[in-house]
C-alpha cells in the first residue's frame, strides 16, 4: 500500500471514530415547551380514592421537573403553559374554589395559565393567586380583557429568550356559527364576552418584538382537520407566530385517537395536546431549535402520566393533601337510592326540581348536560357533581308559547310545561347557559333573562336532594307537558 493509500484510510478511520470531526453534531433545543390542558379541576388527594381513584398530577409535576433538570445540563429553556379549562369543573375544585387548581399550578411552577369557557365561573380572587402569568382570550363589550390582571397577550424571559404568547379561543370561528361553544358570560361581564380575534392591538400592546423572540398562539378548542386552514395560519404568519400550542378537541362520535405525530407539518407548526376520556392527564412536549431567523421542530410528542414516565412529586403531593378534611366534609350523602337511575331519569328529575322554584310555568334543559348514572345506595354530593358539573346560575326568561315550541327543534332541549297556560308570556326556569343559548337561536335580547339567587346549578340540586324525603321519582309533574327534540 503506498503513501497516498494509507493516508486515505487513516482519515476514513478517524472520520469513523470520531464522528464529530466528519459531520456536524445534531442540534440541541433551545427551548422545550410544556403544556396541558383541560385537566378540569380534577386534582384530588391522594387519600381521597373514595372519589376519584385515579390521579396523575403527581407525575406531571415530577415530570416538569425531571425536564428541567434535563434542561440545566443542555443549556435548554423551559417553558411550561397551561391552554385552559382546567382551574374549575370537579367537585374538588368546587369545594375549594379552584384553590386546589392554583396550588398545583403554583407548586409545579407553570410559567403560564389561560383562561377558557369552563373557567367562566371561578373565583376572581382565586384567579389571582396563581403565580403564573394569566392569559384570557375573552374580551368585554368595552374590548378590554373579562377579568382584571389578565391579557390576551404575554411576554415572557425565559433565561434570554423573549416568549411572547396570544391566548386564543377557536381559531378564527365566529361565534354566530355555533354560539353554544362560546360563554355568553364571563366572571363578572355578563354580556357583549366575545373572542379575541384581532391580534393587532394584543401584539402591539407587548411592545417591540426582540429579534430573538419566540412567539406562540395558545391555541384552546382546536379541532383537528387534513386540510390545514390557510387563511388563518397566513395570519398567523403575518403576526410572526412561530409555533401553535393547542389543545385537540373530539366530537361526541368521534374516537379519541393518540396520535403523537400532531400537526408539526403546517406553518406554523402545532403540536396538539389531547383530552383523554379516561380522566388521565397527558402532557404534549415540542422541543424547538433556532435555525437563522426561524425555529425548527426537533421533536414532538405527548407524555402520559404515569409512574412509567416520571416520579411523583412529593412536594406537590403534600400541597394537594392539605385539602382533603374540606373535601371529606363536603361529600355528604344526599339520598339513599333502591334502584338505578340513568342519565334521563336524571334529567327528568332535575328538571321537575327546577319545576318547584316559584313563579315557573316551564323549564328548558338538554339531555346532554347529564354526564352519569347514579348506582344503588348512598348518593354522595361528589357523585351528583360529575353528572352535572355546572357552577353557573340559574334564571328565569320570558316566552312565548311559540317560541317555547321551538326550542326542541332549534336548540335541542327538552321542555316541561304547565297545562293551563294562557296566551300571554310564559316565565321559563333554565340556566344561564341555556338561557344564553335561546337568546342566541330565537335573536332575543339578553335583558329577556333574569337571574335567581340560587348560587349555582349543582348546589341547587344538591339541595333539593338532601330536603326531598320522599323517593326520587324520574316521572315529569303530574299534567305537564313534555317537549322533546
Amino acid at each position: 500500500m503506498n503513501r497516498k493509500s494509507l493516508a486515505i484510510v487513516a482519515l476514513f478511520l478517524a472520520a469513523a471514530v470520531f464522528p464529530g470531526c466528519s459531520r456536524d453534531e445534531e442540534p440541541k433545543a433551545d427551548v422545550i415547551l410544556l403544556h396541558s390542558g383541560r385537566m378540569r379541576g380534577n386534582v384530588y388527594p391522594l387519600a381521597l380514592q373514595n372519589i376519584s381513584p385515579l390521579q396523575h398530577y403527581q407525575y406531571l409535576a415530577g415530570y416538569i421537573h425531571s425536564v428541567r433538570q434535563e434542561a440545566q445540563k443542555s443549556g435548554a429553556r423551559v417553558f411550561v403553559m397551561d391552554l385552559g379549562d382546567s382551574l374549575g369543573g370537579s367537585f374538588a375544585s368546587h369545594v375549594t374554589d379552584s384553590m386546589n387548581m392554583v396550588t398545583f399550578f403554583n407548586d409545579a411552577g407553570y410559567d403560564a395559565v389561560m383562561l377558557s369557557n369552563l373557567d367562566a365561573d371561578v373565583p376572581s380572587a382565586s384567579i389571582e393567586k396563581i403565580r403564573a402569568k394569566v392569559l384570557n382570550p375573552f374580551i368585554g363589550p368595552d374590548g378590554n380583557p373579562t377579568l382584571p390582571g389578565t391579557a390576551a397577550g404575554v411576554r415572557f424571559d425565559a433565561g434570554g429568550l423573549p416568549i411572547d404568547v396570544l391566548a386564543n379561543f377557536y381559531g378564527d370561528t365566529d361565534p354566530a356559527l355555533n354560539p353554544a361553544r362560546f360563554p355568553a358570560k364571563f366572571g363578572s361581564v355578563s354580556e357583549g364576552v366575545r373572542p379575541v380575534r384581532d391580534y393587532a392591538p394584543v401584539i402591539e400592546a407587548l411592545g417591540s418584538r426582540p429579534p430573538n423572540a419566540l412567539t406562540l398562539l395558545a391555541w384552546m378548542k382546536f379541532e383537528a382537520t387534513d386540510n390545514p386552514p390557510q387563511s388563518f395560519l397566513e395570519s398567523l404568519r403575518r403576526d410572526r407566530v412561530d409555533a401553535i400550542l393547542a389543545h385537540r378537541t373530539y366530537g361526541a362520535n368521534q374516537r379519541e385517537a393518540w396520535q403523537a405525530s400532531g400537526f408539526v407539518d403546517w406553518n406554523p407548526p402545532v403540536s396538539a395536546n389531547i383530552l383523554r376520556n379516561n380522566g388521565g392527564f397527558v402532557l404534549a412536549r415540542l422541543d424547538l431549535a433556532r435555525e437563522g431567523a426561524a425555529w425548527k421542530v426537533l421533536r414532538h410528542e405527548l407524555v402520559p402520566m404515569t409512574a412509567n414516565n416520571a416520579a411523583a412529586d412529593a412536594a406537590v403531593v403534600a400541597g394537594i393533601e392539605k385539602f382533603a378534611p374540606s373535601m371529606t366534609e363536603a361529600d355528604k350523602s344526599l339520598a339513599q337510592l333502591s334502584t338505578p337511575l340513568d342519565e334521563k331519569q336524571i334529567l327528568v328529575i332535575y328538571m321537575t326540581a327546577l319545576a318547584g322554584i316559584p313563579g315557573t310555568q316551564a323549564v328548558a334543559y338538554s339531555p346532554e348536560s347529564i354526564r352519569s348514572d347514579w348506582p344503588v345506595g348512598s348518593l354522595r354530593a361528589s357523585r351528583v357533581f360529575n353528572s352535572l358539573p355546572w357552577t353557573s346560575g340559574l334564571v328565569q326568561m320570558s316566552l312565548t308559547q311559540a317560541e317555547i315550541r321551538q326550542l326542541p327543534t332549534v336548540a335541542g332541549i327538552h321542555v316541561f310545561m304547565k297545562p293551563g297556560l294562557s296566551d300571554g308570556p310564559v316565565v321559563v326556569t333554565t340556566s344561564q347557559f341555556f338561557a344564553s343559548l335561546i337568546c342566541g337561536k330565537l335573536g332575543l335580547p339578553a335583558n329577556t333573562v333574569t337571574p335567581l339567587p340560587q348560587t349555582s346549578e349543582f348546589d341547587f340540586f344538591a339541595a333539593y336532594l338532601k330536603a326531598n324525603e320522599a323517593p326520587l321519582s324520574s316521572e315529569p309533574p303530574d299534567g305537564w307537558e313534555v317537549l322533546k327534540p
